[in-house]
């Protein structure tokens, strides 16, 4: 099981909670300046509502950020019920923005904890979440003789060819998870008799989903 999910379209679902409207959007973000703007601009588009409350969640282990607001709610109220939703599911790149228009009846801090955490939610179980893990790219330079090899270790790791090149030798990009890259590139020369060249790539974000 992947250790984290993400999103690839943003979701709106809308609940209801006695008188008020909890309005539950979420989005993909790669960067937390990205994530940010969203926010921001989810506010400026729907001021009418009462409270934008929020949450964000970006990276993967030792590089994992997470922030979360209130937004004028009872402290811990509304933005870490919020995270808690994303934690709960292993959500990250991911913004989410709880608008709530007041309808007159208060709920208490653990009636907006259930309405701001249940609306997160319900936004998740709409949404198609995909596996998400640390990857490497890595260049592959191989003879023609030795595609059948090639073709059979990248369909056993599930690795995902970013681009592809045919001259005197083929050469392939390829995206592989990080935990299997040692095991990708033994069975690589295993196969092909120390003939594939192999050249990990940095020019892009590690982050990606294979």
């Amino acid at each position: 099981m992947a250790d984290y999910f993400t999103l690839a379209l943003a979701r709106v679902v809308e609940s209801r909670v006695k008188d008020s409207r909890f309005v539950a959007w979420i989005s993909p973000a790669d960067s937390r300046e990205q994530a940010e703007k969203l926010i921001a601009q989810r506010s400026r588009d729907f001021a009418g509502a009462t409270h934008h409350c929020f949450a964000l969640r970006l990276g993967m282990g030792d590089q994992l950020v997470a922030r979360s607001s209130d937004a004028g709610e009872p402290a811990g109220s509304a933005g870490r019920p919020i995270l808690q939703a994303l934690e709960a599911r292993r959500v990250t790149n991911i913004a989410a923005v709880v608008s709530r228009y007041f309808g007159g009846t208060k709920l208490g801090v653990g009636g907006l904890i259930r309405a701001y955490g249940g609306a997160t939610f319900a936004a998740l179980d709409a949404a198609t979440l995909h596996p998400f893990f640390a990857a490497c790219k890595l260049q592959l330079r191989y003879q023609y003789p030795d595609s059948a090899a090639v073709e059979k270790v990248l369909h056993k790791f599930s690795a995902v060819t970013l681009a592809e090149s045919f001259g005197t030798i083929v050469q392939r990009r390829v995206l592989v998870r990080q935990t299997e890259e040692a095991a990708f590139r033994m069975m690589l020369q295993d196969l092909s008799a120390g003939r594939i060249w192999i050249t990990e790539l940095h020019d892009e974000s590690e982050n990606e989903r294979p």
